[in-house]
């Protein structure tokens, strides 16, 4: 009776155990997207990003990638393993189709209901246009190329990274698309900028006609027929090169394939009539300087934050502590652990920023209170990479230190920047910078896609050191 009886009472707890253990350890919505997407099953992605009550915008963002890299699978296969897909994707997510033709045919175009979730102007809205823009061209129509080709121009090409962006500008440029006079402007601009930059694809590719009445050609070699007339200091920018020299006219050179804002169009000029013409580098240093300072941020404070609640946004294992409110700012207090254990609520930052200003006060104690931890990498990826202490005398930040000399609430901020392909990070006090060239705890190279996730850290055991943590402030 007795053996039965504890038993059963082993069974239950090793029930009990097996369910907290599959709770703790079930791989999240997110991380499961992103498994499927790196193996490249994009109809699983978009049916889990499709089903998902709450997808995060990298979720959409992977929805999104996943419905354009199966479209241009599609381009490889007959008309009847097309119009399969095409159903099944009506059938188990909804997603209908357009029709476009290409070479081989009635092709289709799915409809995207993720990119139009995303936000406009937002990073992982414009990284998806970038991506449309690069690839879908090939089946597109005019107008939902031009509605690609809008956005992209008024996209960051410095968030985005400007190697990336100019080479899909450069693709896209080569098929005539005609804008609006604002948008003409606002392109011939942008090209200016990135003619003058090291890091862009289009370097030095700004020069003016020097011929009266130049043929532009439709290919490379007087073969081809001309496509239009260019006046005399018309400017262009230079998209290709065909590698092979030609004597023409008595002149030997390369036919250059260039894009001409003025006209909007693309075509073939001989070298013979290009002359440099480099657009003003004081002009290309404030463009810079607003796609670098841009006005976009995003701030998490706790003013509507509840005690009994984790804070709005971060999820984890939240132990209930109390809300501060000093001089205006209410923030979240954190203690000292007793045992050097603690606990972690996280939150995403949704996009990659520049710098991170958080506002922060040491309370009581004479022991360094952490912070939080910033984590880089991606969902089921994270790499610790720094962590903020605060004690009443002194900041540190993987454990290099400053001395502040007092205490007090104060506002620090942490710049995050890629050197030789590596993160590195900086901390400023005020409008002074106090540490700079931090390594992160794991390295972690600066290739395209990583995030960042900040964690605060949660004492399981109270001690008589705390602080307080009142807002963070993301910069792009």
């Amino acid at each position: 009776m007795k053996r039965g009886f504890f038993l059963s009472i082993f069974g239950i707890v090793l029930f009990g155990l097996i369910v907290w253990l599959t709770i703790r350890f079930w791989p999240k919505p997110s991380d499961t997207i992103y498994e499927y997407y790196k193996k490249e099953k994009w109809e699983k992605v978009i049916f889990l990003v499709k089903k998902s009550t709450s997808p995060t915008p990298e979720d959409l963002f992977y929805g999104s990638q996943s419905l354009l890299r199966l479209n241009a699978e599609l381009v490889t296969k007959d008309a009847e393993d097309r119009s399969k897909i095409s159903a099944r994707l009506q059938k188990e997510n909804g997603i209908g189709s357009g029709k476009s033709l290409e070479s081989k045919g009635e092709f289709p175009v799915f409809e995207d209901p993720f990119i139009l979730q995303l936000r406009p102007g937002g990073y992982w809205r414009q990284k998806a246009i970038l991506s449309r823009a690069e690839i879908a061209g090939e089946w597109e129509d005019d107008i939902l190329f031009l509605r690609d080709l809008k956005e992209l121009i008024r996209s960051n090409p410095v968030t985005l990274g400007i190697s990336s962006y100019s080479s899909v500008l450069k693709k896209v440029l080569k098929r005539e698309t005609k804008l609006s006079d604002g948008d003409q402007i606002k392109l011939s601009e942008l090209l200016g900028f990135l003619s003058v930059r090291e890091d862009s694809t289009l370097l030095g590719s700004r020069f003016k006609n020097t011929g009266e009445n130049t043929n532009l050609r439709t290919g490379p070699g007087t073969e081809n027929p001309g496509k239009a007339r260019l006046k005399k200091g018309l400017l262009l920018y230079a998209l290709d090169k065909d590698p092979r020299s030609e004597t023409v006219q008595g002149r030997k050179g390369n036919w250059v394939q260039v894009y001409i804002p003025e006209l909007q169009i693309s075509g073939w000029i001989f070298s013979h009539f290009l002359e440099e013409d480099p657009y003003p580098s004081a002009k290309a240093e404030e463009t810079f300087a607003e796609f670098s300072q841009s006005e976009k941020s995003q701030a998490w404070d706790f003013a509507f934050w509840t005690e009994d609640k984790i804070p709005p946004g971060f999820h984890g294992e939240y132990i209930p502590t109390e809300k501060l409110a000093l001089d205006g700012d209410y923030g979240i207090v954190l203690y000292k652990s007793k045992t050097g254990k603690y606990k972690e609520i996280c939150r995403i930052v949704e996009e990659p920023f520049r710098s991170l200003e958080f506002l922060t006060a040491s309370l009581s104690g004479e022991e360094p209170v952490p912070i939080f931890k910033l984590y880089s990498g991606r969902p089921g990826e994270w790499k610790p990479s720094y962590q903020i202490d605060l004690d009443r005398e002194s900041i540190s930040i993987n454990r290099n230190k400053y001395i502040l000399g007092s205490g007090g609430k104060k506002r620090f901020q942490l710049g995050i920047f890629s050197v030789n392909g590596t993160i590195s990070a900086s901390l400023l006090v005020g409008e002074k910078t106090v540490l700079q060239g931090i390594s992160p705890e794991e390295e972690v190279t600066s290739a395209e896609g990583v995030l960042f996730k900040l964690c605060l850290q949660q004492a399981d055991k109270k001690s008589d050191s705390n602080a307080a943590a009142f807002q963070f402030k993301f910069l792009f």
